[in-house]
């Protein structure tokens, strides 16, 4: 059957200072690879680590290695992998008192997710005890099923048998579409346009970018390929109308103002849609957008707007 399962998980952090921490956060988030190289060496030094001469069947080498498929119309058509994972924070607003800080797992990866689990809570133990000396705070953690619904995993050794296993294909068909929805760009999403990151929000260039990256992820960690008619999609996206545009260039909230941690934000409505695409999109908001998706930038959620 053609599938790409995967996996979400999230993590709650209390504390009286979240505006402190989410920023930090943020700009942690891409020493998840490190911690997550530091937790699957099984040399004990990662100062001489190649990631090809010690161990074929190293964890890190094979979530982090991006090896190209042997198929030739893989490579033709998607070239390298994208990393199989992706993190994400939720903002926090002036009334709550908590961070999220989320992981979806993909494909073969999950076979490793007790090292995912273990690296993203020595991020954020680092981010709050070092970083920030904050030393009172609370960690809960959590399952997500279809609905986003959370199931508390309160016991990590029964964290494989607490986790629930999400079909790709289930959201494709069984989601609940309209030719109206609503994106909320929830961190800077940095698309490439002619070469250069987008300093607008074009429908069309997100969807068609968007579809090119849950089809690479199907044909590399699913089983078979998306069965989407690509140039029907990719023709439909440009006669899709823009009923509110709130999307600016900017930085997220409460981050630094440096341009490495800007894009786009904000929301924007859409009208015009056939059911593929607002099924694609709400997929694709599963794994993030554009460039360094797998880090925490692209997060962006899909709403359906009802007539």
């Amino acid at each position: 059957m053609v599938d790409l399962d995967f996996v979400r998980i999230e993590f709650d952090i209390a504390t009286d200072i979240p505006t402190l921490l989410l920023p930090e956060l943020f700009s942690c988030l891409r020493s998840f690879e490190m911690h997550f190289k530091s937790l699957s060496c099984r040399a004990h030094n990662m100062a001489k680590c190649s990631m090809s001469v010690f161990c074929s069947e190293c964890p890190y080498k094979i979530v982090f290695g991006q090896e190209l498929s042997p198929d030739p119309e893989i490579i033709r058509n998607h070239q390298k992998p994208s990393l199989p994972f992706s993190l994400y924070i939720d903002s926090v607003d002036d009334n709550i008192l908590s961070t999220t800080v989320g992981l979806t797992v993909i494909g073969l990866a999950i076979d490793y997710l007790e090292i995912f689990y273990s690296a993203l809570k020595l991020l954020i133990v680092t981010s709050a005890e070092i970083s920030l000396n904050i030393r009172q705070y609370k960690l809960t953690v959590y399952c997500l099923d279809y609905h986003s619904v959370r199931y508390e995993i309160s016991d990590a050794t029964s964290f494989r048998e607490s986790i629930i296993l999400l079909s790709a294909q289930n959201i494709v068909h069984n989601s609940v579409t309209s030719d109206s929805i609503k994106i909320i760009l929830k961190s800077p999403l940095r698309l490439l346009q002619n070469g250069a990151i987008a300093h607008y929000f074009d429908f069309a260039t997100f969807f068609r970018s968007q579809l090119r990256r849950c089809s690479s992820l199907y044909s590399y960690y699913g089983t078979g390929r998306l069965d989407l008619d690509f140039v029907a999609l990719s023709m439909a996206a440009n006669n899709v109308i823009n009923l509110k545009d709130g999307v600016h260039f900017t930085s997220l909230k409460l981050t630094d103002k440096l341009f490495k941690n800007r894009g786009l934000l904000g929301t924007a409505e859409y009208d015009g849609l056939i059911q593929e695409m607002s099924s694609l999109l709400i997929l694709g908001s599963y794994f993030n957008a554009g460039k360094s998706a797998a880090f925490g930038f692209g997060f962006y959620k899909v709403e359906v707007i009802n007539d």
